[in-house]
């Protein structure tokens, strides 16, 4: 199951706005498209909303050089050593095959 997607500060007041307007919560579910848990939750929150740190180690890598390790990987057919050197990035043999 994967995790939810943070609130970004920009929503949050999005979501109090559109509540001070008078729209229900239907409207704006539909409107920002996000899930009816969350829209109560933000609505119902007496303090401000912060998200919640991560737990876990960061990742090395960005979505952009996930995508470039992948077409070396499947198109140039490199080793491990060989991609690691061509994306100068410090990364492990267990994350490439990740």
């Amino acid at each position: 199951m994967p995790k939810a997607s943070q609130l970004f500060n920009e929503e949050v007041s999005k979501i109090l706005h559109l509540k001070l307007l008078c729209k229900t919560v239907k409207e704006i579910l539909k409107l920002l498209n996000r899930s009816k848990s969350m829209v109560y939750r933000v609505l119902t929150r007496k303090t401000p909303y912060e998200p919640k740190p991560r737990s876990g180690r960061p990742c090395v890598t960005d979505i952009r050089s996930d995508r470039r390790i992948q077409r070396m990987s499947s198109s140039q057919k490199m080793s491990v050593r060989e991609i690691t050197g061509a994306s100068r990035l410090q990364i492990s043999k267990n994350t490439l095959h990740r």
